[in-house]
């Protein structure tokens, strides 16, 4: 795989950063979102009203937001009901999984590839998956917390990554919205 192909169409310091309403002027109709340091720090179940509101905010503006997360059940389904958003659990991203099983698990027929985003915060696991299945790339930096340890081996495996990737193309903090953000 090209690394350039997993640099995100979009990079915004975290979830509540990004333009969904400009998204979902785009097209942009279905938004997958990781939960480990995407929406929630490593291993926390604590969902805050500020998450639930902004979870409410994508609705309105008429995104259907879903779960896609390599965390367990017992993890996972909780911040799920809490959001009333579907889910899939265990997903074991990036390389398991087809867009067929995202759409049938999380949205209903009118979901393609060219109408989902991924919101995530690994290259290795949420950039190279929407990449695979040819979704729009939304990259936030990783919220920090949680297990020290799980969030120091995310860390070498995301600077391992970034390490390969041209500076001119992506560099860590420096944010911006994409063609459709």
């Amino acid at each position: 795989m090209d690394l350039e192909s997993i640099i995100p169409d979009t990079y915004e310091r975290s979830v509540y950063d990004i333009n969904y309403t400009k998204l979902y002027e785009n097209g942009i109709k279905y938004a997958i979102f990781d939960v480990d340091c995407t929406i929630l720090p490593f291993d926390s179940m604590k969902v805050s009203e500020i998450l639930e509101e902004l979870f409410s905010h994508i609705k309105c503006v008429g995104m259907v937001p879903g779960l896609y997360s390599s965390g367990s059940y017992k993890r996972v389904e909780p911040v799920a009901r809490k959001l009333c958003v579907n889910f899939v659990a265990s997903a074991k991203k990036p390389f398991n999984g087809d867009f067929s099983l995202v759409k049938d698990s999380l949205f209903e027929e009118g979901a393609t590839p060219n109408t989902t985003m991924m919101v995530g915060d690994s290259f290795y696991l949420d950039m190279i998956f929407a990449k695979r299945l040819g979704l729009y790339k939304v990259m936030v930096d990783a919220i920090r917390g949680g297990d020290k340890i799980k969030t120091l081996a995310n860390d070498f495996v995301q600077t391992s990554v970034y390490s390969f990737l041209p500076r001119e193309k992506f560099t860590y903090g420096k944010y911006y919205q994409g063609r459709l953000g």
